[in-house]
């Protein structure tokens, strides 16, 4: 899917009528254009409209392809171009308050648009590589948007005061400066408060994040967006912080894109060591889906591990010979059922009709007052008793694959170089370029002319 920005490009400045009469004879509006959406835009005026819908959908579509740094400068193609003035019926170009109104006013058609696709484009992925379409790849990311506090300056200013301050007060050099500036930073933009501080491609921003789901072959699947609240703590380094949200929002995503999409089928998933938590691999065994994903190293303790005895209960990792105290199963909403077991030499007393925890204990395993506490998963265990073994050629080659869905929405409509504050705005430039993509794609699967599966070099000839 890669090579589409380039091909795409080449189609477009040299050859630009063969790209609409390929978008004519290849896509019909009809079948990709919900129902609901023709009611929603012309409930007030009826079809007295200056635009047509799918001159605005297509204008919107080829301002993707093109990779158009910006609305005016699609506005003044369409003035100087007859012929791209006449691909979506326009008499004249719209205004640019005409193209924000369109993403603000229909942003939820927009959407139901995007999963009217997903669901239409299935099939075609099958036809087209029936083991790569029935691979679901996920991964997070996040979209800036244009406010100040993204503006690097405004983050060296806030690390200028606490050095100044750390200076001021003699602090030693174990005083984490960086940190604690990170720590300062607010937890969401002043003029946008959907823009939230996040941890994400190496330094913190502020964002709109979001989880891609793509199959094997980088064919957009799912956009999700979710908030998170990512305070730093000073006792976690950012990306532990990262790795703890990434793992907490794969089971509502995918609940999400399964409850949109019943009919969705996949057998593996793929995922970076973000994802690697007991719950995601009892949800993913739940659904019959073999999960693909690295360990996560920052998962494992460093405290001694307790050991198991003949009737499989763990021991005291101090005293192999002294079981833990069972303390029931604990179950949660879309988590593993657990087990929990409690440090043998830990008591609960009375006083002032107020409950306390009493650890007697001269070595205890761990400085927690509480005690060293071992959940067992009722399924034991899947991080590690996984469907496939990591150190197999599958495993390691189908993990490979996952890099597709890091590259796949940002690097082909460009749409990391968006200048927009609204958050509705940027979502619905957000779906609108997935809907691109897969109509893209029709047009691929659709013509005869293909000389591979995903290949548009000969559409050019």
């Amino acid at each position: 899917m890669f090579d589409l920005d380039a091909e795409f490009d080449e189609l477009t400045s040299h050859k630009s009528d063969q790209l609409f009469s390929l978008f004519n004879q290849f896509i019909d509006t009809d079948d990709v254009t919900p129902k609901s959406f023709y009611s929603a835009y012309y409930s007030n005026v009826g079809k007295n409209r200056d635009f047509p819908l799918e001159g605005m959908l297509k204008a919107f579509i080829f301002y993707n392809l093109l990779g158009l740094p910006t609305i005016s400068t699609l506005i003044f193609i369409i003035n100087i171009s007859s012929d791209f003035r006449n691909f979506p019926g326009f008499s004249r170009a719209p205004h640019p308050s005409q193209f924000s109104r369109f993403k603000t006013l229909f942003y939820d058609q927009i959407l139901e648009m995007f999963h009217h696709l997903v669901d239409f484009t299935s099939d075609f992925a099958i036809d087209a590589d029936d083991r790569l379409a029935k691979i679901l790849i996920t991964d997070t990311t996040g979209f800036e948007l244009y406010v100040k506090e993204n503006n690097p300056k405004f983050y060296q200013s806030i690390l200028k005061t606490v050095k100044t301050y750390a200076k001021s007060h003699k602090y030693d050099k174990t005083f984490d400066v960086e940190k604690y500036a990170q720590s300062k930073m607010p937890k969401q933009s002043s003029s946008n408060p959907e823009a939230k501080l996040t941890y994400l491609n190496g330094h913190f921003g502020y964002y709109q994040k979001v989880i891609l789901a793509t199959n094997g072959f980088g064919l957009i699947r799912d956009i999700n967006f979710y908030n998170a609240d990512n305070t730093l703590q000073l006792n976690l380094t950012p990306q532990e912080i990262k790795d703890e949200y990434d793992a907490k929002s794969l089971i509502p995503s995918l609940e999400t894109f399964f409850d949109l999409h019943p009919d969705s089928k996949f057998n593996y998933f793929l995922g970076d060591s973000g994802f690697d938590a007991v719950d995601n691999y009892a949800y993913l065994y739940k659904r019959g889906i073999i999960p693909i994903i690295n360990l996560n190293p920052r998962n494992n303790s460093t405290l001694p591990q307790p050991l198991f005895n003949e009737d499989g209960i763990p021991t005291c990792p101090n005293d192999p010979e002294l079981p833990m105290t069972y303390a029931g199963v604990i179950k949660g909403a879309n988590r593993a059922d657990r087990i929990q077991f409690i440090c043998p030499k830990r008591s609960l007393t009375m006083s002032d009709s107020v409950k306390s925890v009493i650890l007697d204990c001269d070595n205890p395993c761990t400085n927690s007052p509480y005690g060293r506490i071992k959940n067992i998963t009722v399924h034991h265990n899947f991080r590690f008793n996984a469907a496939m073994p990591r150190n197999r050629n599958e495993w390691i080659n189908l993990y490979k694959i996952r890099t597709v869905c890091e590259r796949t929405l940002k690097s082909f409509m460009q749409i990391n170089i968006s200048k927009v504050n609204k958050t509705l705005t940027l979502k619905s430039n957000i779906f609108l370029a997935g809907i691109t993509q897969l109509i893209a794609f029709i047009i691929i699967h659709k013509s005869k002319l293909t000389t591979g599966h995903l290949s548009i070099k000969t559409m050019v000839a």
